[in-house]
């Protein structure tokens, strides 16, 4: 690939890039200003903060196919212009309705909206990424929109705090709208026969059953999903309580006592400030010598330590090192997640095994929860935290010793 080629596949990544995080920042801003002011929302309980807060993620496991299928009919840049309208729209219908109902429908199609913005931005690193930057670009796409997220959680937060939900939510919509614009003149078309395989292009149907059964696509898919549940699912919505667990509900940092929900927030902050640099530097890694299949298993096995360490009685900050470490690991493996995904996609129906893909992270992202709260019901905290370990290390063992994908592939 010649330099100015390279030059302007980076600059569609960074242009969908850009696209996403306009899009998600009001998405980000519930996360901080709902659970304060539910009662602007027109809700009545803080139970159905929660449920608006998880049904997006719930919504995408049906809507994934669907938007699949609309992708491989349509291409990349018509995707695009609908889900940054629809993001638009719905950011702004969250300063205007109100009640249960009425936000329910608004975060199913956001759901939608993301579920778009998901394939979109891995099928442009498809469109336009030769197989040794494939990693990189990924983490550059990964890195940047969560920018977005990043600027919804901290100015939207402080902009509700001074002027009130509806106010933020007009504020997000603003933001969102050169989504659109930018949608419609900045991104190429890019038709959605460039993103079939071989053998489709040949006239050769292959279920989609056959192609998912592949032992490859199904480690992969199978092991990306433990990594989901475990890393986003499991360990971000018990942080708190393991915080408590281990330390009271109050901490003491720096001369202040502080919350556990506060430090909490803060260590999961961190990790928006850093995906911006080290996800591309991540991709750029795993795309030289050192490959993705080494650096996937050595991550899996960091995981795995990490959590097992967590149940052991040490000093706060050593302790703390652990959490901010394992948020590393996050970072990670979410990037070279994604980046084994474009590459086995690459090598089969793309289509069918991103959108398989985006399923099987969704699923382990909502299983998460319910499985952690759960283990920890039956057999406690530090049960729950070397559970998880183990399943960390049973898949490090496979990706170690018999490594779905090939090590010289990348």
């Amino acid at each position: 690939m010649t330099p100015s080629t390279s030059s302007l596949s980076r600059k569609q990544v960074i242009i969908f890039a850009l696209i996403t995080a306009a899009c998600v920042a009001g998405d980000s801003m519930l996360y901080v200003v709902l659970p304060v002011h539910w009662e602007s929302a027109g809700l009545t309980s803080l139970w159905e903060v929660g449920l608006l807060l998880s049904l997006n993620r719930l919504a995408r496991l049906p809507l994934n196919p669907f938007a699949g299928w609309v992708y491989s009919r349509l291409s990349t840049k018509t995707c695009s212009v609908f889900a940054s309208l629809l993001a638009v729209l719905v950011t702004l219908s969250y300063g205007l309705v109100e009640g249960l109902a009425a936000w329910a429908v608004l975060r199913v199609l956001w759901g939608l909206s993301w579920s778009f913005l998901k394939l979109g931005g891995l099928f442009t690193v498809m469109d336009v990424a030769g197989p040794n930057e494939r990693g990189y670009l990924v983490g550059l796409y990964s890195g940047i929109y969560r920018l977005g997220s990043l600027a919804g959680m901290l100015g939207g937060g402080l902009i509700a705090d001074l002027f009130g939900l509806k106010v933020t939510a007009l504020v997000c919509a603003a933001i969102a709208m050169p989504a659109v614009i930018m949608s419609l003149t900045m991104l190429k078309h890019t038709p959605p026969e460039k993103r079939r395989s071989a053998t489709e292009q040949e006239g050769r149907k292959t279920s989609v059953l056959s192609v998912l059964r592949s032992p490859k696509i199904l480690w992969v898919l199978l092991t990306c999903l433990m990594v989901k549940l475990i890393s986003e699912g499991f360990f971000m919505s018990t942080l708190s309580p393991l915080l408590e667990h281990h330390w009271g509900s109050t901490i003491s940092c720096f001369g202040l006592a502080l919350g556990c929900a506060t430090v909490a927030g803060f260590i999961q902050s961190l990790r928006w400030g850093w995906d911006p640099v080290l996800s591309p530097l991540v991709g750029r890694i795993s795309d030289g010598r050192l490959g993705r299949v080494s650096m996937f298993a050595g991550g899996c096995w960091a995981c795995a330590a990490l959590l097992a360490l967590t149940v052991f009685k040490m000093p706060f900050w050593p302790w703390m090192g652990l959490l901010i470490g394992f948020l590393i690991c996050c970072t990670v493996m979410t990037t070279l997640s994604d980046a084994l995904a474009t590459d086995v996609a690459s090598e089969s129906q793309a289509v069918v095994v991103i959108t398989a893909y985006t399923f099987a992270i969704d699923l382990g992202a909502a299983l998460g929860p319910m499985g952690g709260f759960a283990a920890i019901e039956l057999w406690g905290m530090d049960a729950a935290y070397l559970i998880g370990a183990v399943l960390m290390a049973i898949f490090a063992l496979q990706w170690t010793f018999w490594p779905p994908v090939k090590r010289s592939q990348n």
